[in-house]
């Protein structure tokens, strides 16, 4: 099942706030919104509906009839209510997370002043929705003078039973708007989401789900000092090449290829984004942001740029950031295990 940014009537399903974002997509809004606005300008505002699965029944004999299909006592179909079109197979205890709930969530934990929404859309045909929130009343983080990371959470919740609803601390380079860590589960101390299954009273127990991100503060403390690490950490030619090799590749092969894309993020070190901020140049934390750079904004994607940010945020892409993190830990002798989920 497809999970790239569709249209509906001629408007891409997503809405951002501030300065164009690297897929270009959407419709550009003045300020931040609020999730009433995200649920119109997104698309979004439409409710799914748990229905019946039925299976041709191998003991009917005869025509096709409505008796020679069984009800399914294992699964059923969610589908959307406006437009009827399925969005896939769940078990029986699936209890449904309607759009407007999701989205309450962010208000619930922290208040509507607390987060500015900047980001919000779905994949496909309403499979996956996300809303991508700034932590506006959080410091940001200095990782050098003139190098900052901004606090985000990143809202997900799927409507095929992929995956529970889950919020995601997200830290943000703002020079060049690279998501760092959207792909790590329990990176540190602090684990960096918090998710709900789709079982019972899903959005009764989204508003306990406040006193799980209270973590956040002990995660970006630790994103703190483990980026700092990699910006003090100074790599020869062999070792970055060793780290873009290991981060894109899963084996030592070399070939004419491979050698392109390393020296096409080679040369981001010289000439990203943020390359030339003092101190970046020629470390783990230089090496790391051009391969975040090279996936959030340069790698090609099948299916274009309508496929760049699913890739980024939910598959790939997402896969190989949380990858180069966790060689970068290695190479600072980052003590604590990174897992990649």
């Amino acid at each position: 099942m497809s999970h790239m940014i569709e249209n509906t009537d001629g408007r891409a399903n997503i809405a951002y706030a501030g300065a164009t974002p690297w897929h270009q997509l959407g419709q550009k809004l003045d300020t931040a919104f609020d999730a009433d606005t995200a649920l119109k300008e997104a698309n979004l505002d439409w409710e799914v509906e748990v229905a019946p699965l039925y299976h041709k029944d191998p003991d009917a004999v005869g025509t096709v009839s409505e008796d020679a299909f069984a009800k399914s006592t294992k699964s059923q179909i969610v589908r959307r209510a406006d437009t009827g079109v399925e969005l896939g197979a769940v078990g029986m205890k699936y209890s449904a997370l309607q759009n407007r709930d999701a989205f309450g969530f962010f208000d619930g934990l922290f208040g509507k002043d607390a987060c500015r929404y900047e980001t919000a859309g779905f994949t496909g045909n309403g499979e996956r929705i996300w809303l991508l929130a700034n932590m506006a009343d959080q410091d940001p983080i200095e990782i050098l003078p003139d190098d900052v990371i901004q606090k985000y959470l990143l809202l997900t919740n799927s409507h095929d039973g992929s995956y529970a609803a889950m919020a995601s601390f997200t830290p943000i380079r703002v020079v060049c708007n690279n998501t760092l860590t959207a792909a790590v589960g329990k990176m540190m101390a602090g684990n960096s989401k918090v998710s709900v299954k789709h079982v019972g009273e899903v959005a009764d127990r989204l508003k306990f789900a406040g006193k799980i991100l209270a973590q956040a503060g002990v995660f970006y403390d630790e994103v703190r000092d483990l980026f700092q690490a990699f910006a003090k950490k100074q790599l020869n030619g062999t070792q970055t090449r060793q780290y873009i090799h290991r981060t894109l590749f899963d084996d030592d092969k070399e070939s004419k290829s491979r050698a392109g894309k390393v020296e096409e993020i080679e040369g981001l070190m010289q000439t990203g984004r943020g390359a030339d901020i003092k101190g970046v140049r020629g470390t783990v934390w230089g090496t790391y942001n051009a391969l975040t750079e090279y996936v959030d904004h340069h790698k090609v994607y099948r299916g274009g740029e309508t496929k760049r940010l699913e890739a980024s945020q939910f598959g790939t892409g997402r896969n190989l950031k949380a990858k180069a993190l966790k060689i970068g830990a290695e190479l600072v002798s980052y003590g604590k295990e990174i897992e990649l989920n």
